[in-house]
């Protein structure tokens, strides 16, 4: 009993350690500028939007519709261009780099990644939405997995943390 125990222990604390990373990330997003360059992103995609409401709202419920909008929504404020140096694109790289290292820390099991997604799930996913090509653009010019861990987070393709690892 006492071993079963101990182990049980274990795997609460390695849970606790995981809840805490997440929220390490979590106060990341809002001190170190990630949700500021969100918010320029989206101040830029917001016109667009609007622009495309009808066309969007007539689209329905057709992903690979509504994705190829709100992709082009995404290529048109990075200009649709190999440059990669404007604002706009360092802010997207940025959020990139957020999603990629906040998967990752997930996938690792060393983040939790209910607490992640909780928090930045519907962020991700959005996000996906309008930049995916964008990643293949920067996946094209050499930088050969850029956005794979975003899309990853964005679909829930990240592993579950097993009872010690062995259930």
């Amino acid at each position: 009993c006492a071993l079963l125990f101990g182990v049980i222990q274990y795997d609460r604390q390695r849970a606790d350690g995981r809840v805490s990373e997440s929220l390490k990330l979590v106060e990341q997003w809002g001190t170190q500028g990630f949700q500021d360059a969100y918010a320029r992103i989206n101040d830029q995609l917001s016109p667009l939007f609007a622009a495309n409401a009808q066309a969007i709202a007539a689209l329905g419920d057709d992903p690979k519709a509504l994705a190829l909008i709100y992709g082009n929504m995404g290529e048109r404020i990075t200009g649709r261009d190999n440059s990669f140096i404007a604002t706009t694109d360092r802010d997207v790289d940025k959020i990139f780099s957020f999603f990629e290292r906040a998967a990752l820390c997930a996938d690792q099991t060393i983040c939790d990644y209910p607490v992640l997604k909780t928090f930045f799930g519907s962020e991700a996913q959005s996000f996906w939405l309008y930049f995916a090509r964008y990643a293949d653009r920067r996946q094209d010019a050499g930088y050969a997995a850029y956005g794979e861990w975003t899309r990853r987070f964005a679909d829930g393709e990240i592993r579950k943390p097993k009872f010690l690892g062995i259930f």
